[in-house]
C-alpha cells in the first residue's frame, strides 16, 4: 500500500503552522472544521468554480486530497472509503451538472448510512436562471437523499456571515456522523476571482462539540421488552446490511443458543456463528405451503439495512408475526413486512446488550426446526454442486473457495449478490455490497475506494453489465495492488432471465438482458491492470492462485460462462431443494 494514503493523521503535529489557502473568506474555515470533525479523505473532481476549494484542500495536506475526473465514479470511490472507515469523506465538485452526477452514490450512502460530505461550488445566486454557463439551482438538489442541506453565505465578510458559516459547517459535519449516519450537502456559492491565495496564521476556528445522550433503553422498557420476548416460543431475528461488529456478533451467538430463537443473517450482515442461518433463500424455498405456519414466527426482530432476499420478505409479508420489532436509530418507521408494532430507537448493540441478561429459558422446538431444515438443505446443496455443469453458479463455488482469509469481498448487484447468498459465509472475510439502493452503477468505483484504505485483499465479484457500466471506476491513479476484480462475463444481464416478467417477452435480449460480446482485456491494458482469463472449471481452478499471487498492480480475472443456461441451473436448484428436502 502507498504510505502517502495510509499514514495516520497526527493532529498534534499540525498546530502552529502557517498555510496558504484561497483568499476567499470562509474556505479555510470550512476545511479546518472538516479536519477537526474527523475527515481524512476528500475526493476532488476538476473544475473552475471549485478552484478555491480544490487549491485549499491540496495545500492543506492534513486531509488527503485525491483527484478523480468522473464525478459519478468519484462519489462511489468516496463511498467505498466511508464504508471501510466509518468516517466522513469529502466530495468537492464544480457547479452545474457535475453535482448531479453525485446523485446515485449520495442515494446509496443515505440507505447504507454512510457519512459522505458533498461540498459543491456554486455560482452567485443572482446568476441562477440567467442562461449563464454551469448555473443551475443547486440548493436542496439531493432532497430526500441527504440528512440535510446547507447553503453557505456568499462573500462572508461581515461577522454575522462568518458566524453563520461556522455554525453551518459544524452542524453539517456533526449531523453526517450522528445517530443514523448519512450524507450531507454543503453548497458554497463563490464569486470570481477564484484563484487567489493568501497565507493564514494557524488560528483555532470554533469547533462545536455535540455531547450525545447514552445509547440505552430505560429500565422499564427493558423489563417490558424482556417480558414480551420471554412469552414467545417462536422468535425470528433477522439481520440485514451491517458493518462488522464483534460484540454484537457475540451477543447474537448467545441468543441463538435459546431454543425459541432462530437467527437469520444475510451475507452482508457480517455476522457469523454455527447456530446462525446465513443462506436464507435456500432454506426459505424448502418450506412447503403446508409447513409455513409452523415456521411462521410469533415475534420478528430485525435490524440493519435493506435485505437482499426477496423470499424472506415475501414469506414474512404473507405469514406475518404477531409482533414485529425494528431495532435501530432511524428518523422514520421502517415497516418492510407491513406489520411493524414497535420501533426500538437504539443501536442493535445497545438493545441486545441490555436485553440478553433479562431473558429466561423458554422451552421450544422453534430453533431446532430451522436448524434441522438448514442442515438438510445444506446436504442437498452440496450434492447439487458436485454434479453441476459449467455455469455462473459453478463459477461462484470455485471463486468463493479461493477468497483469501482476512480479505474484503465486494459483491456487485443483480445476480452476483444473490448467488453469494446461497453459500455459507466465512468469519475470516468481511462482506460489502451497495445494497442501499441496489444499483449496478458504481460497484467497481466503490471497491477501488475500499481497497485504498482497508489494507487487505479486496475482491470485487461483478457481472459484465455492472463492470462495463462502471468502467470509469478504473480511470484513476489510486488503484492499489490489493484490488482484485473477478468479472463473470455471461454476455448480458442474466438476472432478467430469472425474473418471470421480462423472461417471457420477445424483447428480452435487446431491451432487458442487453446481450453483448465485449471482453475486458483492452480495458485492463488501457488502465494498467494485470489481466487473467478462464472459460471453464479447470481453467478457473488453475488461474485463481496465480491471480491472487500477482501483487504488483490491480488485477482483473475475466471468467467466461454460458449465457443461456444459468436461469435453468438456478430454477433446477430451487426445484431440487423443494423436492428432496
Amino acid at each position: 500500500m502507498n504510505s502517502e494514503f495510509t499514514s495516520t493523521i497526527e493532529k498534534e503535529n499540525t498546530k502552529y503552522m502557517e498555510r496558504n489557502y484561497s483568499d476567499i473568506k470562509g474556505v479555510k474555515e470550512l476545511i479546518d472544521i472538516c479536519w477537526a470533525k474527523g475527515m481524512e479523505y476528500v475526493i476532488v473532481s476538476p473544475g473552475s468554480r471549485n478552484a478555491p476549494l480544490s487549491i485549499s484542500f491540496a495545500k492543506d495536506q492534513r486531509i488527503k486530497s485525491l483527484v478523480i475526473v468522473d464525478e459519478r465514479s468519484a462519489a462511489y470511490f468516496a463511498l467505498g472509503i466511508a464504508q471501510q472507515t466509518r468516517k466522513p469523506v469529502g466530495l468537492v465538485c464544480t457547479s452545474g451538472t457535475a453535482l448531479l452526477n453525485y446523485g446515485p452514490a449520495v442515494a446509496e450512502a443515505f440507505y447504507q448510512r454512510l457519512p459522505l460530505v458533498v461540498i459543491s461550488a456554486d455560482r452567485p445566486t443572482e446568476w441562477i436562471g440567467q442562461d449563464d454557463s454551469q448555473a443551475i439551482p443547486q440548493p436542496d438538489v439531493f432532497k430526500g437523499f441527504v440528512k440535510d442541506s446547507y447553503q453557505l453565505p456568499l462573500d462572508a465578510n461581515n461577522p454575522d456571515d462568518c458566524w453563520y458559516l461556522n455554525r453551518m459547517a459544524n452542524e453539517a459535519l456533526t449531523k453526517a456522523q450522528s445517530g443514523r449516519m448519512g450524507p450531507v450537502h454543503i453548497n458554497f456559492p463563490l464569486r470570481e476571482p477564484l484563484y487567489g491565495v493568501k497565507q493564514y496564521p494557524d488560528t483555532d476556528e470554533r469547533v462545536i462539540r455535540k455531547v450525545s445522550s447514552v445509547d440505552e433503553l430505560s429500565k422499564e422498557s427493558v423489563e417490558d421488552l424482556a417480558q414480551a420476548f420471554n412469552s414467545n416460543k417462536k422468535i425470528l431475528i433477522l439481520a440485514g446490511l451491517l458493518h462488522q461488529q464483534p460484540e454484537l456478533n457475540e451477543l447474537l451467538m448467545q441468543l441463538a443458543q435459546k431454543p425459541n430463537v432462530a437467527v437469520m443473517t444475510e451475507s452482508v450482515a457480517n455476522l457469523h456463528g454455527e447456530e446462525f442461518l446465513p443462506c436464507i433463500d435456500r432454506v426459505i424455498c424448502s418450506v412447503k405451503e403446508e409447513e409455513k405456519k409452523e415456521f411462521q414466527p410469533d415475534l420478528l426482530i430485525n435490524f440493519g439495512g435493506p435485505l437482499v432476499s426477496k423470499m424472506i420478505k415475501s414469506f414474512l409479508r404473507d405469514y406475518r408475526p404477531k409482533e414485529h420489532w425494528f431495532v435501530g436509530k432511524e428518523d422514520h418507521f421502517i415497516d418492510t413486512f407491513k406489520n411493524l408494532t414497535s420501533h426500538i430507537d437504539v443501536s442493535p448493540l445497545a438493545f441486545f446488550r441490555q436485553l440478553l441478561p433479562a431473558l429466561n429459558h423458554t422451552q421450544s422446538g422453534y430453533a431446532n426446526l430451522w436448524k434441522e431444515r438448514d442442515a438438510a438443505v445444506g446436504k442437498i446443496h452440496e450434492t447439487y454442486l458436485n454434479k453441476l455443469q459449467w455455469s455462473d453458479m459453478k463459477a461462484f463455488e470455485k471463486i468463493l473457495e479461493a477468497i483469501p482469509e482476512g480479505g474484503n469481498l465486494q459483491l456487485a448487484n443483480s445476480s452476483v449478490v444473490r448467488y453469494a447468498q446461497l453459500f455459507k459465509t466465512s468469519d475470516q472475510i468481511t462482506y460489502n455490497s451497495n445494497r442501499g439502493t441496489s444499483g449496478i452503477d458504481g460497484c467497481t468505483s466503490t471497491a477501488a475506494g475500499a481497497a485504498l484504505v482497508n489494507g487487505r485483499t479486496t475482491t470485487l465479484i461483478t457481472g459484465d453489465i455492472s463492470f462495463f457500466y462502471d468502467s470509469n471506476g478504473l480511470w484513476n491513479k489510486y488503484l492499489q495492488p490489493n484490488l482484485k476484480i473477478i468479472l463473470i462475463n455471461n454476455g448480458g444481464g442474466g438476472i432478467f432471465r430469472f425474473i418471470s416478467g421480462p423472461s417471457g417477452v420477445d424483447e428480452l435480449e435487446e431491451y432487458f438482458e442487453t446481450v453483448q460480446e465485449y471482453r475486458a482485456d483492452k480495458l485492463a491494458e488501457t488502465y494498467g491492470l494485470d489481466y487473467f482469463y478462464a472459460e471453464n472449471e479447470t481453467e478457473v481452478e488453475n488461474v485463481l492462485p496465480e491471480f491472487y499471487a500477482a501483487n504488483e498492480r490491480a488485477a482483473v480475472l475475466e471468467i467466461k460462462t454460458p449465457r443461456t443456461i444459468n436461469d435453468q441451473v438456478l430454477i433446477n436448484y430451487f426445484k431440487t431443494i423443494k423436492e428432496k428436502v
